[in-house]
């Protein structure tokens, strides 16, 4: 947007009149559709100020060459949320017209508008008389709860391109459930949050989105997920979640296993250095950027958007990030742009889009005769799109730009990609950003729809659709920077991204597709081997108190004890366990572990002749000991993946050992059988 106050028309980039022209059609007037940076309306202030249609009026961004005082402006329009079959289509072409305050008479159906303030015309209305009642009054049809396919008209645009959220009853259960936008978007006396409930003030229930500034206020009082899945309002299948431990809940968002797959594409990188040539790009200013898909493959968005071709199939699992501390599904905006940085703010300002846009058409129009250097900008990893990546062309847009602008003094043309700017393509300042953030100029979108049921959640065919070796979880490759000097894009795994080390996400890994299985099956037969032991243990050749005189025995059967007090019951019936109710087992292992070691202790203090199966068995346990610690009061991530493996390891070990020490113990006693 262009600023308040400017000193030339180089300086103004959209201004707010461009604005409401250009996207006012997705919103529904009153704001800044309606007044200016100082709260007074448009036409109003421009008659008393006396500036003139089309004029330069003091270069003002809110009026640089504006028409308020012929197109009127936009005001709120209630028709637009609470009118079934509004007629957005035809609101649409009249603010594209800049017939601003004849929008909302078409988009409501009172009369068909005639004329274009965009042609030099005063519009005019013929209004439909069968609208309105005898003494002129209108009618509308109104409905207090909004139909979604009025809020679709302006969303859907939007979050397809940000979060690839097209609202198709395929891809959310939600929709197929027949639920409607305002079901957990609530306003008024719905409401469940107290900002928003009460009288209406037309205030509706918003998420909390880490790339939106708007009434950040109510950020979260959207209907959370348990309100209706914690109660089973509206028939919504009540959570259970057996089998999966409660630091997942902790720590995972319910969208980030509920939002698996997306079956579109959202916009990963916007590029705004090179025109892009594609065809059917409408307004030709929206030339100046570039979307590249979620592949980092080139992407027509909006010429497919108008054709209506854009919820063509592309299956991909979304990335996974941290915000405000769970792990979200994402969309991570990249960016590569050209700004203007001055010595005395921080902030580094978009060059606006005209002088992209002017000096390509200007290069495009002399046929490479002027601004020759932008000639080194050419496609070097060939996907038909030219990129700015290599340090000569860098410097070639950087030229073109300061010749064709003349930036003021103290003004420095500057490339700006993701986190970190140049002025010569070579050296690179570092800029600050969120962790959730690829840029500090760019959006970061958490994706809140398109949810999956809990058959097709992450996790319903169990814990290895996460922790496996080729898990997209935490193995989905990731772009984490632009295009380097050979044209490529950096890709790295998503676990990177999530802050853990590979060495914490193998160990997660090997612990959940091998050790796991392995532990299941190793303590049915471990529990096999001990019961058939204290069988035989009946038997004349064996008694309690042959079989408890050796210390390692004793120091065995408390490891096998502790063992059936907690893991043991979580690993062979956790899957039919709360995460509550894991919790309770988890807690209970870790009250009586620790009777465990201190009673082990007490046993090889008190033995004088100790032996090779002693210190195995006191090993063990202060291995098991250790790790337990550390999993309690270490809250490191990557260290407790660790630690969690080795403690898996040492179970599998204790649990072994034990079994031998008890069989062997049985065998060594049996007598010959008689001849």
């Amino acid at each position: 947007m262009a600023r308040k106050k400017n000193d030339s028309p180089r300086q103004i980039d959209l201004t707010s009149f461009e604005f409401v022209a250009v996207c006012g059609s997705c919103h529904p007037g009153g704001g800044p559709a309606e007044t200016d940076r100082g709260g007074r309306r448009y036409d109003d202030f421009m008659r008393e100020r006396g500036y003139l249609p089309g004029g330069i009026n003091d270069y003002d961004g809110d009026y640089f060459r504006s028409f308020w005082t012929r197109s009127g402006v936009l005001e709120a329009d209630c028709l637009i949320c609470h009118l079934p079959g509004y007629r957005f289509k035809e609101r649409a072409e009249q603010i594209k017209r800049w017939n601003f305050k004849w929008a909302a008479t078409a988009g409501g159906g009172l009369g068909k508008v005639l004329g274009s303030v965009k042609e030099g015309q005063s519009p005019k209305v013929i209004y439909d008389l069968k609208k309105f009642l005898p003494d002129g009054r209108f009618r509308p049809r109104f409905t207090r709860e909004v139909p979604s396919k009025n809020c679709l008209f302006c969303h859907r645009r939007g979050d397809t391109l940000k979060r690839a959220t097209a609202y198709l009853a395929r891809d959310d259960v939600h929709l197929r459930a027949g639920l409607k936008c305002v079901d957990c978007h609530w306003a008024g006396s719905r409401a469940g949050d107290s900002r928003i409930f009460g009288r209406e003030r037309h205030e509706i229930g918003k998420g909390d989105d880490p790339g939106g500034f708007v009434r950040d206020d109510l950020d979260g009082s959207v209907r959370p997920c348990l309100d209706c899945h914690g109660q089973g309002r509206y028939g919504a299948p009540k959570v259970r979640h057996l089998g999966l431990p409660l630091r997942h809940l902790e720590k995972i968002a319910c969208q980030g296993c509920h939002v698996a797959r997306r079956s579109i594409r959202a916009a990963l990188i916007q590029e705004a250095t090179v025109l892009n040539q594609s065809p059917e790009i409408r307004p030709p200013l929206k030339r100046v950027w570039s979307l590249y898909g979620p592949d980092g493959r080139p992407w027509n968005f909006f010429a497919l958007f108008d054709l209506g071709n854009l919820t063509t199939s592309f299956d991909y699992a979304p990335e996974k990030g941290w915000y405000k501390g769970k792990i979200w599904p994402l969309n991570r905006v990249h960016t590569l742009w050209v700004g203007l940085k001055t010595a005395d703010q921080e902030a580094i300002k978009p060059l606006p889009m005209k002088v992209i846009f002017g000096l390509w058409r200007v290069y495009f129009e002399s046929r490479g005769r002027r601004y020759s250097e932008l000639s080194r900008i050419v496609d070097d990893n060939k996907d038909g799109f030219p990129e700015v990546n290599r340090p000569e062309e860098i410097r070639a847009i950087l030229s073109a730009l300061r010749e064709y602008y003349r930036p003021s003094e103290g003004e420095r043309i500057v490339l700006v990609r993701d986190a970190a700017y140049t002025e010569d393509g070579s050296v690179w300042q570092p800029l600050f950003r969120f962790p959730w953030e690829a840029s500090p100029y760019a959006s970061t979108f958490k994706i809140s729809h398109n949810i999956l049921p809990a058959r097709a959640a992450l996790g319903a065919k169990g814990c290895t659709e996460c922790h496996s070796f080729k898990s997209e979880f935490f193995y989905r490759p990731t772009l984490t920077d632009l295009w380097g000097r050979d044209g490529e894009l950096l890709w790295e795994p998503n676990y990177k991204v999530l802050g853990y080390s590979h060495l914490a996400v193998w160990s997660g890994s090997l612990r959940q597709e091998i050790l796991e299985p392995l532990l299941y099956y190793g303590t049915l037969v471990g529990l096999f081997l001990i019961g058939l032991s204290l069988v035989l243990w009946a038997s004349p050749a064996g008694n309690k108190e042959a079989f408890l005189a050796r210390a390692s025995r004793r120091i065995f059967l408390l490891m096998v004890l502790v063992a059936l007090l907690g893991p043991t019951v979580i690993v062979l019936l956790g899957r039919f366990l709360t995460p509550l109710a894991m919790a309770r087992v988890a807690l209970f292992h870790k009250l009586v572990a620790p009777l465990a070691v201190v009673g082990a202790f007490g046993v090889f203090l008190k033995m004088e002749d100790r032996g090779a199966g002693l210190y195995l068995a006191l090993g063990l346990i202060t291995f098991q000991a250790v790790t337990g610690l550390g999993l309690v009061f270490l809250q490191g991530a990557n260290l407790r993946q660790i630690l969690f493996t080795l403690h898996d390891l040492g179970a599998m070990a204790a649990m072994g050992a034990a079994a031998m020490a008890f069989m062997a113990w049985v065998f060594r006693r049996r007598p010959p059988e008689a001849p």
